[in-house]
């Protein structure tokens, strides 16, 4: 067979697929073969721990993306329960508030109606006092006229010993009383 070729390669270049030079040819082939062994020997296993490397990494990045996706699932699921506790708590918080507003109402309402009730009785009292007083001055001032008109009636009808004896029986009656 190599006679073969050599006789191929001794007629001259055939243009297409072997060489024209047989020894151009096996040092070719020979310097693929080298290159092909240390492709397969060194090359492939570099390649291959290349792509061991790259799955483990793909492999712990999706895991770490899987542990991220687990918390932030935690965390939603924790934010909804909050966030479910910050309805309840505001929801008795205005109850809290619409309780403590109607006791304000009814207080004030009650307060109101404490005033007015004390308004009133003060109104009254002095009402009252205002009917004694002037009950009082009433009846000073008729008591006043009366002296007066007394003393007019008297000084008329009275003569100057008339007087005197009265005014002796009026001192005699106060000496008695006391």
């Amino acid at each position: 067979m190599i006679a073969q070729l050599r006789i191929i390669a001794a007629e001259g270049p055939n243009g297409r697929f072997l060489p024209s030079d047989f020894l151009e040819f096996v040092w070719g082939g020979l310097a693929f073969l080298v290159i092909l062994f240390f492709i397969v020997t060194k090359g492939l296993p570099l390649a291959k721990e290349a792509i061991d490397k790259a799955q483990a990494s793909a492999i712990a990045d999706a895991s770490a993306a899987e542990t991220a996706v687990a918390e932030s699932q935690a965390r939603i699921a924790e934010a909804t329960a909050q966030l479910g506790d910050a309805n309840a708590e505001s929801a008795r918080i205005m109850a809290d508030a619409q309780e403590t507003a109607q006791q304000l109402r009814v207080d004030s309402a009650n307060r109101t109606q404490q005033l007015v009730n004390d308004m009133w009785a003060k109104a009254q009292t002095d009402v009252e006092s205002m009917k004694v007083q002037a009950n009082a001055d009433m009846q000073a001032e008729v008591a006043s006229q009366a002296v007066g008109a007394a003393e007019q009636v008297v000084h008329a009808s009275l003569d100057a010993s008339g007087q005197s004896d009265l005014i002796e029986s009026y001192i005699a009656g106060l000496g008695a009383s006391s």
